[in-house]
């Protein structure tokens, strides 16, 4: 069954039908969140927020300059409460007192609701893609390696949007800390999503992989796992090490990049697109971390640990050269030309998807460190009438969400804090006061009072 388009009654009913299995799932108590900010050391909870989730349209997929809508949010928050269901997550402080929602988390009733609703999810989570990326012309190894080389210098030789809109920042380390949420979001998995792809019998190329494997898990010390040196990192700029602490400041570019290996593992179908991207990724991280560690030195000094970053800087150059020479070409060479077209669409995917993270990333901060312009920008925002009204008391749960369009906050009654970064302070709003909140910026809102009341107003066009 396809998801269609919203014209076509088809399109609406399979919407529609996919919608009630998601706030069925959604509105569970495990994922109705609570008052606080960030999450506590409990991996099976996480707001999923049934109430904006409910205004999704799930019968018309985002296109591929919508990834940043909140329908498309929704969904990669899904996935990734979807696909990390079929992980082990074990709390470090023990499971005894968590017992009831870790059976809860893996049991019936939820993941019959996500196995009637993945395969369709993940169409309209990246069908864009097949619009997005074309592969058409000669399919050889040469043509794939020489594509492959162009992107990987291209990648390496060009600025990082997130990397530059956190030097730039006024609050320099509240950019940096959402920078970090970013990649925590597979830093404390990390590997997760690889692990599908080591069962099954395909040769040299399997060896290869495990390679890469074993030296994320540290070569079975676990002081040496790579997640364990990435909560390193963490814990010296006095940051939340638990999984999901920060779910709430996930931004969808980001979880679409996480997600989306998932995505190409799940089904072995896709297995050699997986291929591609796992290349692509390698090749591009040595030079990537080398660029944070300019950054996060030259704002930190010696007061972060960046041994995560080392190890990275130094590992990727090797899983490139490994995932290279003896996964990509060794599988183009050994299965033929049918194959060398789903490994440069993972390549291309990969580099798209990538760089959906580094735009949100970039923009969410560039947003939050300069909330006084978009307080004055509020002022001079033409709005269309009938605002929605939000009523919020300090007991009410903390949630995050963004918006397919131009959005004005407005305070009507009460106090609220305007919560848009993980570790920076909030913006304290009184009665009167605005903010405009651009299409695609994630915040959240706290009552400061017994009873606030906020007013949303929809921007007009032009």
């Amino acid at each position: 069954m396809t998801v269609q388009s919203p014209e076509s009654p088809a399109g609406k009913e399979v919407g529609s039908t996919l919608g009630k299995r998601l706030l069925a799932f959604a509105g569970d108590p495990l994922f109705r969140g609570d008052a606080q900010v960030l999450h506590g050391p409990n991996p099976y909870r996480r707001a999923l927020a049934p109430d904006s989730l409910a205004e999704s349209d799930f019968g018309r997929p985002p296109g591929p300059r919508e990834w940043p809508s909140h329908r498309s949010l929704a969904a990669h928050r899904l996935l990734g409460t979807f696909y990390e269901s079929e992980t082990v997550l074990l709390p470090e402080q023990g499971v005894d007192g968590l017992y009831e929602d870790f059976t809860h988390f893996y049991g019936r009733r939820l993941k019959e609701l996500r196995e009637s609703s993945v395969s369709e999810l993940e169409r309209f989570a990246f069908g864009c893609l097949d619009d997005a990326v074309d592969v058409s012309g000669a399919a050889t190894p040469d043509v794939l390696d020489t594509y492959f080389q162009h992107m990987v210098d291209e990648a390496a030789a060009g600025p990082s949007p997130a990397l530059t809109a956190v030097a730039n920042a006024r609050d320099r380390e509240s950019a940096a800390g959402l920078y970090l949420v970013q990649l925590a979001l597979d830093g404390l998995t990390e590997a997760s999503a690889m692990s599908r792809n080591l069962g099954g019998a395909y040769g040299p190329e399997q060896s290869a992989l495990f390679k890469i494997f074993i030296d994320e898990f540290g070569y079975g010390v676990y002081d040496s796992k790579h997640t364990t040196i990435f909560a390193k990192m963490l814990r010296s700029r006095a940051m939340a090490t638990h999984v999901h602490a920060y779910w709430n400041f996930y931004l969808t570019g980001p979880l679409a990049t996480n997600n989306y290996y998932y995505y190409v593992s799940r089904d072995h179908a896709r297995f050699f697109r997986y291929a591609g991207a796992v290349t692509y990724a390698e090749a591009i991280f040595a030079p990537a971390f080398v660029k944070m560690i300019k950054v996060f030195r030259n704002i930190f000094g010696d007061d972060v640990d960046l041994h995560y970053c080392d190890e990275h800087a130094h590992i990727d150059e090797h899983h490139g050269r490994i995932t290279r020479e003896q996964v990509l070409l060794a599988l183009a060479e050994r299965h033929g030309p049918r194959v060398v077209p789903e490994l440069l669409r993972g390549i291309a995917e990969t580099r798209l998807i990538g760089g959906w993270f580094e735009d949100d990333t970039a923009a969410q901060i560039r947003w939050s460190d300069d909330l006084a312009r978009y307080r004055d920008l509020a002022g001079r925002t033409s709005t269309e009438p009938a605002p929605r009204r939000i009523t919020l008391t300090p007991a009410s749960p903390f949630g995050t969400r963004t918006h397919d369009g131009d959005v004005v906050l407005e305070i009507e009654r009460g106090e609220a804090d305007l919560v848009t970064t993980p570790t920076g302070p909030p913006e304290r709003m009184a009665r009167g006061d605005a903010v405009l909140i651009p299409a695609g910026r994630l915040y959240g809102v706290r009552a400061a009072a017994s009873e606030t009341a906020c007013l949303l107003h929809t921007a007009s066009p032009g």
